[in-house]
């Protein structure tokens, strides 16, 4: 789901909150503005004959390069997915949205647990990060643990973790709709450091619900923040980034959250409306519809009613 902007609401005035409330690391929609002119054979594309995947540096696998800079990536821009690119999420339960998935082994001494994912690998050539179909072992589901990304099932990548690195499933494509962790609980959209390329990407990670706001709602080195577009509230890993910072690859601090459309995500002060100490004397406490609690919101600067 795809919102431009929010609109929120304060005692009886209204207000336009632009960008979405998510957690750290989540897309935006699944859609670039030349998706169309792209997928209709522009000339911007890298042979000038529309979409042919076999022709993708990306199908062909990393070592053939990283996509053209020309061409808008789809969904979070972390995952560098274009239309010549597989889409790192494809796991097989659905067809593929745009993007080339991978082919699977046939051989038939090629093993149950034979499979070929798309991944995030860093190139030889450039150093640079894109998608790419490699080796994969299906029993490599949420949770599971890993060495590499190749210890992982497709869709899923081997990211670090507290107790050591665990497979998660990629929510390149901003949903975790239907992924469910390795207890069969909710997972929300987050980012985390991929142990094959040490960047961050957007995986699924479990969801503890918290409350906001409150002190041992979450583990010493989490905070509680709105991490869905449905407002849910879960605990999240305390950043350094502070208010007005970029929240794209780096968590917020204690008490803040993280707004914005994927690639000018920034952290905001989460507070309690009505409260006059919870923005200072130059800021109010706007709620919107994306918390469930209107008691809750983040603090903005003042406006005129939309």
């Amino acid at each position: 789901m795809r919102i431009d902007g929010l609109l929120v609401r304060l005692g009886s005035s209204s207000f336009l909150l632009f960008g979405l409330i998510r957690g750290p690391g989540c897309g935006g929609s699944f859609e670039s503005s030349s998706d169309t002119a792209t997928r209709a054979g522009s000339s911007d594309s890298p042979s000038g004959k529309g979409t042919d995947p076999t022709e993708s540096p990306a199908y062909a696998g990393a070592d053939a390069g990283a996509p053209s800079p020309n061409l808008s990536y789809r969904g979070n821009p972390l995952c560098h997915v274009t239309d010549y690119a597989c889409l790192p999420d494809e796991d097989g339960s659905r067809a593929t949205t745009g993007a080339q998935a991978c082919a699977q082994p046939y051989e038939p001494d090629a093993g149950e647990s034979a499979a070929f994912g798309c991944r995030l690998e860093r190139t030889s050539a450039t150093q640079s990060i894109s998608p790419g179909c490699k080796e994969a072992d299906r029993g490599g589901t949420d949770g599971v643990a890993c060495q590499t990304g190749r210890d992982c099932a497709p869709g899923f990548d081997c990211v670090e973790g507290e107790k050591g690195s665990v497979c998660r499933h990629y929510c390149c494509a901003d949903t975790c709709d239907g992924k469910t962790s390795q207890s069969g609980g909710k997972t929300f959209c987050d980012v985390q450091k991929l142990v094959d390329t040490n960047e961050k990407a957007p995986v699924c990670m479990p969801l503890k619900a918290c409350k906001l706001l409150t002190a041992g709602a979450c583990a010493a080195t989490e905070t509680c923040a709105v991490v869905t577009d449905t407002g849910e509230t879960g605990c999240v890993e305390i950043g350094q980034a502070q208010v007005n910072d970029s929240c794209d690859t780096e968590h917020c601090a204690v008490g803040l959250t993280c707004i914005g459309q994927p690639g000018a995500r920034k952290c905001y002060q989460l507070c309690k409306v009505g409260s006059s100490s919870s923005c200072g004397s130059s800021l109010v406490c706007k709620t919107s519809t994306m918390f469930k609690d209107p008691a809750y919101g983040v603090c903005q600067k003042p406006t005129s009613a939309f």
